[in-house]
């Protein structure tokens, strides 16, 4: 070996990329003129490939009512007839029929199971005016004590026996008597004067118009007797307040004062009990008798 010689080191050279060892096919070149492109149309096919239509699905009803849907295409599908629609063949279905329901009240499904009392609005209170119209008959006529009094228990001034009447007309005018009963009768012209002050302690009356006002809240009918006629003279011109309310659904007429009345030199609360009487548009007048005698409960 000679000494010009040397041994020589390949060298790697930066960013070169080793070749393959294996030989490489050879390409076929085509031509540019012969490459056919396809149109916009065909591309969307190649990417997107046409799709069979869904077939609508349809829930069969389970209360026994028969539905049918009417397609876009004309085609008639019904789950409970025989039909097709695209191909698709749907078997007959025998309707089901509901049960029955045995039920007295044919607005109520439930039968029993479910039952709602009737609500219903109540209608408005009528007015007092529209209410106290009318006759009453007296029932009792109670004074109840007040704490200065010196009996301390209800009296009755004028008796339990005591009977009487109110009245108050739709034009406003009311008239009240009250009758101690039981006097021994006397003819007219043929009392003495004991006589007549007996009757004239037995009987109390007053007439005159009333009157129903509205006062603001808490008091907005207030009712007010007037004394234009009266048997004792001292009460003459008076206008009174009269407390009212209604009991047994509007038959007894409760009436009082806003305050303590002097009866019998002890002053007192007065309550007063009046029934409605009873209709006598249609009745027919009593035969003609020689004497009526005036009589309170228990009395002959």
């Amino acid at each position: 070996m000679s000494s010009t010689q040397y041994l020589q080191v390949p060298k790697i050279l930066p960013h070169r990329k080793s070749r393959s060892r294996s030989k490489s096919r050879p390409r076929e070149v085509v031509p540019v003129d012969e490459v056919v492109y396809p149109s916009v149309k065909d591309r969307r096919r190649l990417h997107s490939p046409p799709m069979p239509a869904a077939e609508p699905r349809i829930k069969p009803q389970s209360n026994g009512y028969t539905h049918t849907f009417s397609l876009t295409n004309g085609h008639v599908n019904s789950p409970y007839t025989n039909g097709t629609t695209k191909g698709i063949t749907y078997p007959a279905t025998k309707p089901i029929t509901p049960p029955t329901i045995e039920t007295s009240n044919h607005e109520d499904l439930n039968g029993d199971m479910y039952t709602l009392r009737d609500c219903s609005t109540p209608p408005p209170e009528p007015p007092l005016r529209q209410k106290i119209i009318g006759a009453w008959k007296l029932e009792s006529y109670i004074a109840y004590p007040t704490p200065e009094s010196p009996i301390q228990r209800p009296t009755f001034p004028m008796t339990k026996n005591v009977t009487g009447f109110i009245m108050y007309t739709p034009d406003g005018y009311m008239s009240a008597q009250m009758l101690i009963p039981g006097q021994q009768s006397f003819k007219r012209g043929e009392g003495e004067e004991p006589q007549w002050a007996e009757a004239g302690k037995r009987f109390f009356a007053y007439c005159g118009p009333y009157y129903i006002s509205n006062e603001g809240s808490g008091r907005e009918e207030i009712l007010r007797h007037t004394f234009q006629v009266c048997n004792l003279p001292g009460w003459i011109g008076d206008v009174q307040v009269r407390t009212h309310h209604f009991e047994e659904d509007g038959q007894v007429l409760v009436l009082g004062s806003e305050e303590p009345t002097e009866i019998k030199g002890d002053r007192r609360v007065p309550v007063l009990k009046w029934r409605r009487a009873r209709d006598n548009t249609s009745g027919t007048p009593p035969a003609p008798m020689p004497q009526i005698k005036i009589s309170g409960p228990g009395e002959p």
